[in-house]
């Protein structure tokens, strides 16, 4: 039910975003010449609960309202895992397919460089094994094999270097939390182009 109306308010919250971006494009809102971007991205991950760690790809895409505040949309993909050198074998292996909208400011911006901060609502499909969980999942010898969604929040600083005509790479730090299941720590590096 919980499930249901956050990908209902997801869902309704794109559709204003990505009108109200039709409609300044097509306005001429804003003073943003390439008011777009899209962004594609790896970071390495760590997952606290457990100490696992791992690579997310992710794509975003944003629309400046203005000259400092954007909204946007991210996707991406967590593959984590932990190798446990006692029992010689991975005893935890996580894999995260995790969707989001996201604002941010720009708190520096010039010619070559911007940076901003944000943060936003998210949801994560996860699947993962687990050998350290108790009454959850569906245990298979002595591991739990867990399949489930969780709702939450992210946080972020970012960085946008502009390189050649209209591209842009950078840094971006990010922190997911979830309401179950562990919380997610990303730093990586980012490319993509500005339309």
């Amino acid at each position: 039910m919980k499930l249901a109306l956050s990908l209902r308010f997801l869902t309704a919250l794109l559709v204003c975003v990505l009108f109200l971006a039709s409609e300044s494009i097509a306005q001429g809102f804003g003073s943003k010449k390439n008011p777009n971007s899209l962004k594609a991205g790896v970071s390495f991950v760590w997952l606290s609960d457990y100490d696992s760690q791992g690579v997310m790809f992710n794509n975003r895409y944003n629309h400046f309202f203005g000259d400092r505040f954007a909204a946007g949309l991210n996707i991406g993909l967590v593959s984590a895992s932990r190798y446990d050198d006692v029992k010689e074998i991975y005893s935890i292996k996580n894999t995260f397919f995790m969707a989001g909208l996201e604002a941010s400011y720009d708190l520096l911006q010039n010619e070559s460089v911007a940076f901003r901060v944000g943060g936003g609502g998210n949801f994560r499909r996860r699947s993962e094994i687990n050998s350290n969980v108790e009454d959850e999942g569906t245990v298979d010898g002595s591991v739990a094999h867990i399949k489930t969604t969780d709702a939450g929040f992210s946080g972020f600083i970012e960085n946008d270097f502009n390189i050649l005509r209209n591209g842009v790479a950078g840094a971006r730090i990010e922190y997911f939390h979830y309401t179950k299941g562990t919380p997610v720590l990303a730093i990586g590096l980012h490319l993509g182009f500005k339309f």
